[in-house]
């Protein structure tokens, strides 16, 4: 697990201090897990998950799929595209398309 948290901690481009911060223990408490000196909690694992945008099964490496699970409001998104025609498909994806030459994504 500690080599997937500190690849999925890079990617993020965050420090130890930062990920400590949101999981609300110290820097040193958050290096032992990513040292596999330390086991997480269940909250912790779950924190992590959500911030990583990951599993809790790919955390802790029964899982090799990396991929980003969707939010309750991004499946309702995708439910609510799926009902339109393809017309109205197309015109989400141009104002989806405008919209991200508009604004950046916040980093997390």
């Amino acid at each position: 697990m500690e080599l997937r948290l500190l690849a999925l901690r890079r990617e993020k481009q965050m420090t130890q201090d930062d990920v400590a911060k949101r999981l609300n223990i110290s820097r040193q408490a958050y290096a032992l897990y990513e040292t596999n000196q330390r086991h997480m909690n269940y909250d912790s694992l779950r924190m992590l998950a959500e911030l990583f945008a990951v599993s809790i099964d790919y955390l802790l490496g029964r899982d090799n799929r990396n991929s980003e699970y969707l939010t309750d409001d991004e499946l309702e998104l995708l439910r609510q595209y799926r009902t339109l025609d393809k017309r109205g498909q197309k015109t989400l994806q141009t104002l989806v398309a405008f919209e991200r030459t508009q604004t950046k994504k916040p980093t997390a």
